[in-house]
């Protein structure tokens, strides 16, 4: 019998982070919200500045959740950063029109993410902040101590903490219907997002990984979940709260959607979330697309991979041009791209293939738009080599 349950997963909407809760109390008092605001900035902020040089009085926190858990697979967190690495640009496609979407149908998840409006009005940011700690958790060494994976649990647990600290000021009604604010269930379904998700939406696209491919990659987003908090108060070396594989995962997500997901007409905050994200994919798309009349690719590419259901829960268009013309219009970029495209990207297209190329193409126009040419000491640096090394 599967352990995913009602009764257990109501359970887990009990929990929170208590470490992360009492330390941030220690630097935000109740109704300081300016306050909170610069805590975020810092916390935010895209440097290898090690947290405990920000936050000095919260050594404690910082040293206490430095360990990642005991008996870890060293070197199958490896082979799992390996397989991110040889698929980053088509599954960060997979990230921004399916794994992070989709989640908007929970509307327990939207009223949070809409409530500062970050991502309807500065969308570039904000995803690639996400993209760029997709990259950090598979970075290399980014589990060792003071490891980039490692410093994003910290900071991210005590990001949550102030979020649940602020938010029934905003939201005094949300606990009654929704359980705790970033609660353990909620978590595990972003980390699924991440992982799971990933992995199905590789597969749609028609990437073929092994089963043991498949969870050497989950196999990293597991041990990131136990250093994010969820596991049992007072167990921090425990995955009784994490999926064992990808089989796994499916079992769980097949339950968080039946119990969370809902149509437009109960998720008004999802709809606008949605919009905005398909919004910012569309003026992504490259010059030499445009004129052809493909702005609707990040369409197609969330209805593939999301499916009709979910695109009608959130009110997205369908595409309307048939299975015969959406795979025409899929591959088109990798033909218009062969007179439009520079070198480097050409070479993506000859041995990597149609939605490598797209995706590649895509994220070079985010990075442009929210940084330009500047360099500053906030430009995500690796996810500008990244996109340049390819």
């Amino acid at each position: 019998m599967s352990r995913w349950t009602n009764e257990f997963l109501d359970h887990l909407r009990t929990q929170g982070d208590p470490l992360a809760d009492e330390s941030i109390a220690k630097i935000l008092e109740d109704g300081e919200i300016k306050h909170a605001t610069e805590v975020f900035k810092k916390l935010d902020q895209n440097n290898d500045l090690p947290p405990k040089e920000v936050f000095p009085e919260l050594e404690a926190f910082f040293e206490a959740t430095n360990q990642l858990p005991e008996n870890i697979d060293r070197e199958r967190i490896k082979r799992g950063e390996a397989v991110f690495i040889d698929h980053a640009f088509p599954g960060a496609l997979v990230l921004l029109t399916k794994s992070l979407p989709e989640g908007y149908q929970a509307p327990n998840l939207t009223h949070i993410l809409h409530l500062s409006g970050n991502l309807e009005r500065h969308p570039y940011h904000r995803l690639l902040a996400v993209l760029q700690m997709l990259i950090n958790v598979n970075s290399a060494d980014g589990f060792e101590a003071g490891g980039k994976a490692v410093i994003d649990a910290q900071k991210l647990r005590l990001l949550h903490a102030g979020i649940r600290h602020i938010c029934p000021q905003y939201l005094p009604e949300y606990r009654a219907k929704y359980g705790e604010f970033i609660n353990h269930e909620d978590m595990l379904g972003t980390i699924t997002a991440f992982s799971y998700l990933l992995i199905i939406g590789l597969r749609k696209l028609g990437y073929k990984l092994s089963k043991e491919q498949e969870n050497d990659y989950f196999y990293t987003w597991r041990v990131f979940a136990v250093m994010m908090g969820i596991h049992p108060p007072g167990e921090p070396h425990s995955f009784a709260y994490v999926p064992d594989d990808i089989e796994d995962a499916g079992r769980f997500y097949d339950l968080y959607q039946e119990r969370h997901y809902v149509g437009v007409e109960q998720n008004p905050q999802g709809k606008s979330l949605a919009a905005a994200n398909l919004a910012m994919l569309e003026d992504m798309i490259p010059w030499y697309l445009s004129i052809f009349g493909l702005k609707s690719l990040p369409r197609i590419y969330m209805e593939k991979l999301m499916g009709q259901e979910a695109c009608k829960n959130l009110a997205l268009p369908l595409f309307v041009g048939g299975k015969i013309i959406e795979g025409v219009v899929l591959r088109l970029p990798w033909l218009l791209s062969v007179a439009f495209t520079p070198i480097r990207f050409f070479r993506h297209l000859i041995f990597r293939g149609h939605h490598h190329a797209f995706s590649m193409s895509l994220f070079q126009r985010m990075i442009n738009v929210e940084y330009g040419e500047r360099v500053t000491f906030t430009i995500p640096e690796d996810l500008k080599s990244w996109v340049d090394m390819g």
